[in-house]
C-alpha cells in the first residue's frame, strides 16, 4: 500500500503513461492474437505490476500454521 500522496501520484502518473503509449497502441495486437508481446510484459515487470507487497509486520503463514 502507497502511503504517502506524492509516492501514489507519482505511480498513478506513471502507470498512465504506460497505458497511454504501450497498450493502448499494442490493442489491436493483442485481440488479434490473444496474447501479449513478451516485450510488453518485460515493461510490467520493470515497473513492478506483478510484484505483492506484504507489510513488515505481517504474520509469516508458516508462523500461523504452528
Amino acid at each position: 500500500m502507497v502511503r504517502d500522496e506524492e509516492t501514489l501520484t507519482l505511480l498513478l502518473d506513471t502507470l498512465a503513461r504506460f497505458v497511454r503509449e504501450r497498450l493502448v497502441p499494442a490493442e489491436a495486437e493483442v485481440a488479434g492474437t490473444d496474447s501479449i508481446p513478451e516485450e510488453i510484459v518485460a515493461e510490467m515487470r520493470r515497473l513492478g505490476l506483478f510484484g505483492l507487497t506484504i507489510a513488515k509486520a505481517a504474520p509469516l503463514a508458516s508462523a500461523q500454521q504452528a
